[in-house]
């Protein structure tokens, strides 16, 4: 799978990206909203492993956007402010899977490795997302 991660600590996407690019994915890296939303727009991903809150904005500013450069890629969030309500409002948006950090290497292998067995996401949000986009 190609996949974008998005984190803002420097320390843990890289720890995140070796770990990503050992069970051979492609990786592309970005430290903000603002520069994943342009890689989104210039490069095709199967997944979005999302920081809640970075920098420039959040997770849930930024899903709508990515959604209309790639609404069938799948979006896997991780934060470290863990919440029900937090979790609530991101599965609204349509991401496949919510993950409190510190997240462990199999967690995420195991969660990765599942996502690229999906069919094609048919979330409501993403649904509405794409026909909205067209």
């Amino acid at each position: 799978m190609n996949i974008l991660i998005v984190e803002d600590d420097v320390f843990y996407l890289d720890i995140l990206a070796r770990h990503v690019r050992g069970w051979d994915h492609d990786v592309t890296r970005a430290e903000t909203g603002r520069t994943a939303l342009q890689k989104a727009a210039a490069m095709n991903f199967d997944l979005f492993l999302l920081d809640v809150f970075l920098p420039d904005m959040t997770a849930m500013d930024l899903i709508p956007r990515l959604r209309r450069h790639q609404p069938e890629a799948r979006i896997v969030t991780l934060t470290g402010q863990n919440s029900r309500e937090l979790e609530l409002e991101l599965r609204r948006l349509g991401i496949a899977y919510y993950m409190a950090k510190p997240v462990s290497a199999s967690e995420l292998h195991t969660v990765i490795e599942h996502m690229s067995r999906l069919p094609i996401a048919t979330h409501p949000a993403v649904r509405a997302s794409a026909a909205a986009s067209v």
